[in-house]
């Protein structure tokens, strides 16, 4: 006996529905540590375990930033947050979009040690134009288009007058 297959339409057809069925779920799995739970709640929903991979990374990427001093780790964490709200999105929207890097890492399509030569690599050039616009700045003032003010000047002291007799 033949075994039926599935047209490729189908398929098409069935990943679309899951799409529309689980993108509710899949935005809600980007509230921290509801990653897990749709990740385990959702095992046979594509789009589901796609968002939920990138939430997980975000969660747990969220634990050591907590441990960073000062304005740096709030940094971080405002980082973090803003992959959550687009992942959030994305996922609303119905979109199988990769959150920057956290995508391919959630796939195992880069180490973390590529990711991190990325970030630092992008801060070496985000720190070097930095520097050079500061120094073409100290070499040429920004002009604000009218001349400087002459200053006022003082009124000269005039020795109060006598009246003649």
């Amino acid at each position: 006996m033949d075994q039926p297959t599935e047209k490729p339409q189908d398929a098409a057809h069935t990943a679309e529905a899951d799409v529309q069925e689980n993108k509710d779920i899949a935005a809600f799995s980007y509230l921290w540590v509801m990653s897990i739970v749709v990740y385990l709640l959702r095992p046979h929903s594509a789009f589901a375990r796609y968002h939920s991979k990138q939430a997980i990374l975000l969660f747990i990427l969220s634990f050591p930033v907590w441990f960073i001093p000062f304005g740096l780790g709030r940094f971080l964490e405002l980082i973090i947050l803003g992959a959550m709200v687009l992942g959030f999105m994305n996922a609303a929207q119905g979109q199988w979009k990769d959150i920057p890097l956290i995508g391919p890492l959630s796939r195992r399509e880069m180490t973390i040690r590529e990711a991190w030569k990325i970030i630092v690599e992008g801060a070496a050039r985000l720190a070097k134009s930095v520097t050079d616009l500061a120094r073409s700045q100290q070499k040429n003032p920004p002009s604000s288009g009218t001349p400087p003010a002459a200053s006022p000047k003082p009124p000269e002291h005039t020795p109060p007058s006598t009246p003649s007799l």
